[in-house]
């Protein structure tokens, strides 16, 4: 049953698509999306102080970031595109942990802060689909208004490279040295979504300005360092990045 239905759906677009006006237009994307994250395991080992207790986690989680996104897709009908995608995603917080100067005895003689950075972020790229629905829903023929709107399903899938990196920088003085590490991973990224578009030119060449939005699928493996020894904090924990969850934007379009 479920392979008639699949038969049916794609029988409609292939009968949908040879009736679509055929165009072969190539068209340029450059975008801002803000992602939600689900970064449940840095996020508790953050909540859990994994610094020795020198980082005031409190508030200190990851739960969002910023995107920019590129695309070069090609259209060979007005019903959908396909083509190629990168982004780059990224989210940092910042902390002032707490040190100590100490005198010749070894004993604090005053309280100091440091600088400790945490930053998540990932290139992606892969390949880039659109279906226009409101080309199968005829709108076009509704009057020159209507045709300038578009909108449609966005589907992209591609490998992401992912690093997060934790920079401790404490002040002048302090016994304690300078703390730098990242870790990285390479998975699978995905994401569904929705496009809303509309023409503000058409002649000589179409610029389009649009909002989409959907739901991004990103999880890494326990991430590793450069000499591939995975991240397990206090020997129990290991660390893995979810980048995964909704994502809202905006984009600029050209093309001819």
């Amino acid at each position: 049953m479920k392979l008639k239905y699949t038969l049916l759906l794609i029988s409609y677009f292939l009968v949908v698509s040879a009736q679509s006006q055929k165009i072969d237009r190539i068209s340029i994307q450059v975008g801002y999306d803000l992602h939600f994250y689900e970064m449940n395991q840095i996020n508790s080992a953050l909540a859990n102080g994994f610094l020795e207790n020198q980082l005031d986690s409190e508030g200190f989680n990851i739960n969002d970031g910023n995107s920019f996104k590129f695309n070069l897709a090609y259209h060979p009908t007005e019903l959908f595109d396909i083509g190629i995608y990168g982004g780059y995603q990224f989210a940092k917080k910042n902390s002032t942990p707490s040190f100590y100067k100490m005198d010749e005895y070894n004993l604090p003689i005053k309280e100091c802060e440091g600088r400790h950075e945490l930053r998540t972020e990932a290139i992606t790229f892969g390949i880039g689909n659109t279906w226009y629905i409101d080309n199968a829903l005829d709108f076009q023929t509704k009057g020159s208004y209507l045709s300038r709107f578009h909108f449609g399903i966005e589907l992209n899938a591609g490998i992401g490279f992912s690093k997060i990196i934790s920079d401790l920088q404490p002040p002048n003085g302090v016994i304690e040295p300078k703390e730098y590490l990242y870790f990285t991973s390479q998975d699978f990224h995905g994401q569904v979504g929705l496009k809303f578009e509309y023409d503000f030119t058409k002649q000589p060449i179409f610029s389009t300005l649009g909002i989409r939005g959907g739901y991004q699928y990103f999880v890494t493996k326990t991430v590793k360092d450069r000499l591939d020894n995975e991240w397990i904090v206090q020997g129990e924990n290991p660390i893995n990045l979810d980048f995964s969850g909704l994502y809202f934007g905006v984009y600029l379009k050209f093309g001819k």
